[in-house]
């Protein structure tokens, strides 16, 4: 993914989620191309490959707090467009929450090398960086308090390659087509660690960006097609998968979870 001169730091939209695959995917996807153009970062496949490292707690208090659909929640991730070993440009720490349907997400941009340092280290040096910056804004503040008061570190990490489309337009409108999406455990590090688990198989998550109101057409498109609105969360789903579904993953919830935390 190519890095953006300026890239945009706050959003405020509605996201609605759809679970798509075979003749439906075909035609969302032909309407797609009619009416949108694709994402300026797309590369020569017309995708881009996302790669998002989700912080907990050691008793996974983010995650369940998803789980019990809380009216006001939030989480703290860092968005990476690289599938390599080390953080890339443009790196984002990202504070993305709901509240009731509307989605809010907030970034500070990071410095991908210094970045890499200090989780080498552990999650408080990253606050400390974070701290020191002359970037500091709401979502670095945030996430510092989070850090030292909830202790909270690296928990997964999930990769996907993204087919997104824009409208020149209405910048407010967005669509996006998920695949390949992969559940992995997090290293204190924030990066994979141990297997990589598939999320949805042949399925793909489309979902819809929109700030004020849904364009006529996609509306149609939904009575056509008979989509149904999913709630349906990547880092709960990948949560579930690499720390609460079978014995194994009980251990790696018990033994790296509480260590990460404490560092």
């Amino acid at each position: 993914m190519s890095k953006d001169p300026a890239p945009k730091l706050h959003f405020h939209r509605y996201e609605f989620k759809y679970l798509v695959s075979g003749e439906k995917l075909a035609a969302v996807l032909r309407e797609l191309e009619l009416r949108l153009q694709r994402d300026v970062h797309s590369d020569r496949t017309g995708s881009y490959f996302v790669r998002s490292h989700y912080f907990d707690t050691d008793s996974f208090d983010v995650y369940h707090e998803k789980v019990a659909g809380l009216r006001e929640r939030y989480k703290f991730r860092l968005r990476n467009y690289s599938a390599g070993p080390n953080f890339s440009d443009p790196l984002f720490l990202e504070l993305k929450g709901k509240v009731d349907n509307l989605v809010h997400k907030h970034r500070l941009v990071l410095d991908p090398q210094k970045a890499e340092m200090a989780l080498a280290v552990d999650t408080t040096a990253l606050a400390e960086l974070i701290l020191e910056s002359g970037a500091m804004n709401g979502t670095g503040s945030r996430f510092v308090f989070d850090v030292f008061r909830k202790r909270i570190s690296p928990s997964v990490v999930v990769d996907y390659d993204r087919t997104a489309f824009e409208n020149s337009a209405d910048p407010d409108f967005r669509a996006t087509l998920d695949r390949e999406i992969l559940a992995i455990r997090a290293g204190h590090d924030g990066h994979p660690r141990g297997p990589a688990r598939s999320m949805t198989g042949d399925v793909q998550i489309l979902e819809i960006k929109f700030r004020y109101r849904l364009p006529r057409w996609f509306h149609r498109l939904i009575q056509e097609l008979q989509l149904e609105r999913v709630s349906i969360s990547k880092f709960a789903v990948a949560t579930e998968l690499a720390y609460m579904t079978d014995r194994h993953s009980s251990l790696n919830r018990i033994l790296e979870r509480r260590t990460a935390c404490l560092n």
